[in-house]
């Protein structure tokens, strides 16, 4: 390989291989969710067999448990939706109100 990144792990076994293993940043953006909040982001070429997506916080914890909380993410071919609590937990008074990146890839293996 004349480019690219390797990573091994302890043990010395190869984890990660540019070469063979590559990814494409299809969205990367900042958001603020507020309580009760739901973000909606369209990826048009997402797809659920071949991307994944990550919430990435921002900044410092403020301390507050429920506005430090990660916010609850789920993913369809072609969007993320974010909220800011588990829709299945609807009595529940804490909800996430955290800053954080939303960083979505395509893979190829």
């Amino acid at each position: 390989m004349s480019y690219g990144v390797r990573t091994w792990s302890a043990n010395g076994t190869l984890q990660l291989d540019t070469g063979t293993f590559t990814y494409q940043v299809l969205h990367s953006q900042t958001y603020a969710l507020a309580k009760e909040q739901m973000i909606t982001v369209q990826v048009p070429e997402f797809r659920t067999d071949n991307c994944s997506a990550a919430i990435l916080p921002i900044g410092a914890p403020s301390g507050a448990y429920a506005n430090d909380a990660m916010p609850y993410m789920t993913v369809s071919n072609g969007s993320v939706i974010i909220r800011s609590k588990n829709p299945s937990e609807p009595g529940r008074d804490s909800a996430s109100q955290l800053r954080f990146r939303l960083l979505v890839m395509r893979y190829r293996n």
